[in-house]
């Protein structure tokens, strides 16, 4: 073997390695006491604040300019003294966010939409990787309830071909071996093919587990099921990415007793939280990432309010994020799981907090708000509303088949001018399926003017 392949095996050993020992606490960390859960995470937090501070020239700007040092930042409640930073920031300057000591190459840099289609590039260091491709096993002990097994199942994904997950299934491919005997058989269908097609390749692969978009997804069965396509049921189907529509989830668990499951992830942080056997929450990884929920004036919200989440990344040395806008609302959760972990958890990811509306009196809201209250929403499977002017709107609806078209259109275009404006213009386009964008993530708003 020549020098250099000597050296990309041995390589590939440590970090084989690296990631087996990663994992061996995995199956017991997310039942850790709350106060060695608060600990690790108060260490790692102190570690890449020290970090930021000495190899990032934006950061000691920031530090300098609060008037802190990196001693004053000793846990996750401490990051309330620093500014919050807007997703925007690293769409325009990525190279602020890239630390001086990170070495281009070593590790890998993921792609991903940003705000207002703006792109985010993010460099990931390998040990970073590796801890998170250890983290996975939690939430392999989540999907083994469902398929029986924890290794040797098949997976199928349905995916664009700029998928996150494609990238890192490469660069682990590359930098990590594993035993075929404990990974698992995959295939992946393009969401962009026609679900005639994507039923087709389902069938013929017979998955274990079924992966992808929840819109897409939804969408899929739904039209399987409207057309009478008799299909082959996987034992789980995941999603992330965007949000299944809760019709389609029905469907799907009790129509068809297919158990639905869904985590939160986003390319800055990879894998944020993940829900659990009972599906009424997400875990949120506190291990890799601290969190806060706040309102519009960056104040802390109560359990079970709605607010902006900001995420600061624990464990990446190559794009460091300090207290983080994403960019999405969520729930804050209220109180521990029934299922015995005891990561902090939100209740649910409400969606994109850049998507909302404004309205002729300067109030912003998602279209969610709009509805509410509206009374035929039980047939609204799925929806998307499209502001051009302060009155002139575009409303998509996907209906259910136990609704007269006509009598919905009328009724929601009415309700809608009564929560807007009496003046407001509003078509109601009526469709099978909404697509997603190009990142597979759903926009339930769409404003021109925001």
């Amino acid at each position: 073997m020549n020098p250099d392949g000597t050296l990309h095996m041995a390589r590939r050993l440590f970090w084989s390695a690296f990631t087996g020992w990663q994992a061996l606490r995995e199956p017991s960390l997310p039942y850790w006491p709350p106060e060695r859960l608060a600990a690790l995470q108060s260490r790692r937090l102190r570690r890449i604040v020290h970090y930021a501070y000495d190899t990032f020239p934006y950061y000691r700007d920031l530090f300098d300019r609060e008037h802190l040092r990196p001693e004053q930042i000793r846990c996750a409640d401490d990051l309330r003294k620093l500014p919050i930073v807007e997703a925007d920031a690293l769409c325009h300057a990525p190279d602020s966010f890239v630390s001086q000591r990170y070495r281009a190459g070593s590790g890998a840099m993921l792609m991903s939409s940003g705000v207002s289609g703006n792109s985010k590039l993010v460099h990931w260091d390998t040990a970073a990787l590796c801890r998170i491709l250890a983290s996975k096993h939690r939430y392999r002990e989540v999907l083994a309830r469902f398929v029986g097994k924890t290794f040797g199942y098949r997976e199928m994904s349905v995916s664009n071909p700029e998928n996150v997950a494609i990238a890192l299934r490469a660069f682990y491919e590359a930098n990590t071996w594993v035993p075929r005997s404990v990974d698992y058989e995959r295939s992946r269908a393009l969401s962009t093919s026609s679900f005639d097609e994507i039923l087709e390749q389902i069938d013929a692969y017979r998955p274990d587990h079924l992966g992808g978009y929840g819109a897409t997804l939804g969408a899929l069965y739904r039209y399987a099921h409207e057309h009478g396509i008799p299909f082959y049921r996987p034992l789980l189907i995941t999603y992330g990415a965007s949000n299944l529509p809760e019709q389609d989830r029905v469907l799907l668990e009790e129509r068809y007793n297919i158990p639905v499951v869904s985590s939160y992830q986003a390319s800055e942080f990879l894998r944020i939280a993940y829900q659990c056997e009972l599906r009424q929450s997400f875990h949120v990884c506190i291990d890799q990432v601290a969190f806060r929920v706040v309102d519009d004036d960056g104040v802390d919200v109560r359990p079970g309010e709605q607010g902006r989440i900001i995420l600061t990344n624990l464990v990446n040395h190559g794009t460091v994020l300090l207290n983080y806008a994403l960019g999405d609302l969520v729930i804050l959760g209220e109180g521990p799981c029934a299922c015995g972990r005891t990561l902090p958890t939100i209740r649910a990811i409400v969606g994109r907090a850049f998507d909302l509306l404004v309205l002729p009196g300067g109030q912003r809201t998602h279209m969610d708000g709009l509805i509410k209250g509206f009374a035929y929403r039980r047939h609204l499977v799925q929806w998307q509303m499209e502001q051009y002017t302060l009155y002139r709107y575009t409303v998509r609806v996907v209906p259910d088949s136990q609704v007269d078209w006509d009598t919905l259109a009328t009724a929601l275009a009415l309700h809608l001018r009564q929560m807007i404006h009496p003046e407001a213009v509003i078509a109601i386009e009526r469709l099978e399926y909404i697509p997603v964008g190009r990142s597979g993530k759903f926009k339930a708003c769409i404003s021109h003017l925001s």
